[in-house]
């Protein structure tokens, strides 16, 4: 997986920052700093206080962002990549939802970018969507459940993914969970006890195969008690 530094900016910034004048953010500062690093820094700290905002703070704060973003070609290109990084991964403790469906919105209005090349953002958009916590939880083949479960989204080609079988199977905290993996690409079926294993042909609808391994768990009543978490 191919995942930008900015992942563990925000991961530094995240008790640094409050969300306090996140409207305000990009009054008088330059989109781009001769030191690249000093911008990256800054986007990583208005990421961090974006997620924290109330909702509609944020969104006034990212439609700044991209009236700004649209005057320097340069830097749309740069800073779309940063939201890519922080909204979406899952290796992002800015990962956000809305934040994200509200990049993906401008980026596709704004039209700075190719149809090609906002066609990797709309599908990440579709994907962010599913199984977020307090959703009802989607997995392709299974219309519902009954029991608290832990899924392990799993690339079959992927020894890491293969490890976090072994790995969450060993773990107490999921004793007494019902654990199913979904098995996504091509490979042998994994064969760790303790797991159902399902093989969705459409899995690729509902899950991103690039950030495997994840899992989620979902509650008695169907909903998504936890979102995506890197099982690494």
């Amino acid at each position: 997986m191919k995942h930008s530094a900015v992942f563990f900016l925000c991961l530094a910034l995240l008790t640094g920052c409050q969300a306090s004048g996140i409207r305000g953010f990009w009054n008088d500062v330059p989109l781009l700093e001769k030191d690249l690093s000093v911008s990256e820094d800054r986007f990583a700290s208005f990421a961090e206080q974006a997620v924290s905002a109330p909702e509609e703070d944020a969104l006034a704060a990212m439609d700044d962002l991209f009236d700004k973003m649209k005057q320097e070609p340069v830097a749309y290109y740069i800073y779309t990549e940063w939201m890519d990084g922080s909204f979406y991964s899952p290796l992002s403790p800015c990962r956000n939802a809305v934040l994200y469906d509200k990049a993906v919105d401008r980026i596709v209005a704004d039209g700075i970018l190719t149809a090609d090349e906002c066609e990797p953002f709309l599908q990440k958009r579709e994907w962010i969507l599913y199984n977020r916590e307090g959703a009802k939880a989607t997995v392709p083949g299974i219309s519902e459940f009954n029991a608290r479960t832990l899924v392990l989204v799993l690339d079959m080609s992927c020894p890491s993914c293969r490890e976090a079988l072994q790995k969450l199977a060993e773990d107490p905290q999921w004793n007494d969970v019902k654990k199913l993996a979904v098995c996504l690409g091509y490979g042998p079926q994994p064969s760790v006890p303790g797991w159902d294993y399902l093989s969705p042909e459409n899995g690729d609808v509902v899950f991103d195969l690039h950030m495997t391994p994840v899992y989620f768990v979902i509650a008695a009543d169907g909903t998504v008690e936890r979102g995506y978490t890197l099982a690494l």
